[in-house]
Order: C-alpha cells, then sequence, then structure tokens
C-alpha cells in the first residue's frame, strides 16, 4: 500500500492536472463560440455569393462552351484535402477525419493529398505518403487570410488541368457534442454541394441555433451583369470558391474547439474521480496509522500493568 507521502504527492499532482484541464476546457469553449460567430457573420455573404453563382450555372447550362470550372477535366488524378489541426488533445477529431481520408484512398486510385494542419501532415509521412502541397499554423480562430493561400493553390491546380476533381475530407460541425467527419466535392462546382455548406453554416443546436441573417430569407434573385457573363465569370467564380473552401475550414475550425472543449472536460472530470479516490485512501491511511498508534499505546498499557 502506497505510504502517505506517496499519496499526498499523487493528490497534489491530481489537482494540478485537473486546474489545467479545466482551463483548457474553457478556452476550447470561447474559441469555439468565437469560430462559429465569424462563421456566422460571413453567411449573409455566402448566401448572396451562392444566389448569384446559381445564376452563373444556370447561364452556363445554355452554353455549349462551359468554363473550366464546371467540367470535369481529362486528368486522371484526383486531389484530396485532408483538413486536421494544428495541436493534439483533441478528442478522436483528427484520428476519424484521417480514418476516414485513409479508408477512401484505399478505394480510389491516383490521388494526391493536401494536408491541412500538422497532424494530417506527420500522419500521411509516417505512412509515406508525401502531401503534394502542406497548409498549417494558421491562426486559432481561422481568418479568410488563413484560408487563401489554400484557395488560390486549389484553384490553380484545377486551372492547369492537374486534376479531373477536388475533394475536402473535413469534420462538419453540428453542435459543440456531435460533429461528423465527411468528404465533399469542391470542383468542379456542385449546385447541391454548395447549398449545403452554406446551410451547415448554422449549428443544428447550441446558442446560435436560431440565428437568421440581418437581411432575412430572400425568395428569388435577379442580376444584372456588366460588361457579360463571360467576362466576370472567369475572375468571380475565384472568390466564390473561396467562400466554399472558407466554410469548410470555419466547420473543421469549430470542431476542433469542441472536440478539444469535451476532451478536456473529460480529463478534468477524470481528474476529480482520481481525486476522490487518492483523497479516500489517504483517510484510509491516516485512519489505519491512528489504528495502529492506538494499538500500539493500549498493548503497551496492558502490558505495565501486568507488571
Amino acid at each position: 500500500m502506497p505510504s502517505n507521502r506517496q499519496l499526498k504527492a499523487k493528490l497534489y499532482t491530481v489537482k494540478n492536472i485537473g486546474q489545467i484541464t479545466k482551463a483548457m476546457q474553457m478556452v476550447s469553449a470561447t474559441k469555439m463560440r468565437k469560430s462559429q460567430e465569424v462563421a456566422l457573420r460571413a453567411r449573409p455573404f455566402a448566401k448572396e455569393a451562392l444566389a448569384l453563382l446559381s445564376d452563373l450555372v444556370q447561364h452556363e447550362e445554355t452554353r455549349e462552351q462551359k468554363s473550366i470550372f464546371f467540367v470535369e477535366p481529362k486528368a486522371q488524378k484526383i486531389c484530396l484535402i485532408v483538413a486536421t489541426s494544428d495541436k493534439g488533445l483533441a478528442g478522436s477529431f483528427n484520428s476519424q477525419i484521417l480514418r476516414l481520408a485513409s479508408q477512401w484512398m484505399q478505394q480510389t486510385e491516383d490521388v494526391d493529398v493536401v494536408s491541412v494542419g500538422r497532424k494530417g501532415r506527420d500522419y500521411f509521412r509516417r505512412r509515406g505518403i508525401v502531401p503534394v502541397a502542406e497548409f498549417f499554423s494558421f491562426s486559432d480562430i481561422v481568418t479568410l487570410h488563413d484560408a487563401a493561400p489554400l484557395s488560390e493553390w486549389v484553384l490553380s491546380a484545377f486551372e492547369k488541368g492537374r486534376y479531373k476533381r477536388v475533394m475536402v475530407a473535413s469534420t462538419q460541425f453540428f453542435s459543440a457534442l456531435v460533429q461528423k467527419p465527411d468528404i465533399r466535392q469542391i470542383l468542379p462546382l456542385d449546385m447541391e454541394e454548395l447549398e449545403d455548406a452554406v446551410k451547415n453554416i448554422i449549428p443544428k443546436t447550441g446558442k446560435y441555433a436560431d440565428w437568421k441573417s440581418e437581411e432575412g430569407e430572400a425568395e428569388g434573385h435577379s442580376h444584372l451583369l456588366e460588361p457579360s457573363p463571360e467576362d466576370i465569370l472567369q475572375t468571380l467564380v475565384r472568390d466564390l470558391v473561396q467562400v466554399q473552401i472558407l466554410h469548410y475550414v470555419f466547420e473543421s475550425n469549430a470542431s476542433e474547439h469542441s472536440s478539444r472543449m469535451v476532451a478536456m472536460k473529460s480529463a478534468t472530470d477524470n481528474a476529480k474521480e482520481v481525486q476522490e479516490e487518492l483523497q479516500l485512501q489517504l483517510n484510509k491511511a491516516r485512519q489505519a496509522s491512528i489504528t495502529q498508534e492506538l494499538t500500539e499505546i493500549s498493548t503497551a498499557k496492558e502490558a505495565l500493568s501486568k507488571d
């Protein structure tokens, strides 16, 4: 049985760990709320951008010569963007998305990996897979400036015809307790994917579940394009695709902070349980020590009285 000194040392260590995990839990909760707020502020622009893109897609469907962003190139390779975190202590956040990406790659041939986050980069390198591009050291609350290099690389690679499809493996944020890893298509443009991305900006439950855009829900859209749709399409679509990529990164960022918050809460609860168990053991050890001392005193008294 451990001595009182050992039990006290363990109890002191567990208390310190519990304080650290409690602080990390509170910090992660704050970052999660901020990341949701950032995504929600961008939603009105995302909705209008989606409406404009919808009009452009309808216009493209009437043309024989379509834009390269709407047509699958004749390339053989597929690009898979895997969004992970730079830091650990986020529960199963990284392991789930990396497992899903690995399973998808086993079923798909000629896949190039683009890693977003240090955890994904290290994971693929350990397995002999060298990412064609790496993006990490994003801000705790992701901004457009952080995601801009990734968007530019994706658009440039697709314009050059290197990939027939560009997919993204990221974690979709539903609530603080529910996040789902998923693989979605970015290019060539698909309206269903874009609509789904904008809808999921608002979480299903939680503080922002009832949030609505100040502009309200528009029933229809009408755009006057000058000088012509063909002239503005190439420059405008790049910005619209950036919106799509940015919101996938937003979802992954909010999911990371949520997973870390839940993981730290579990660690704090476990620390409390261990602390209570150690305190009980210490109390038992103290009681045993007192009982032993009383027994020795009683035994000595009886021995002296017999003499």
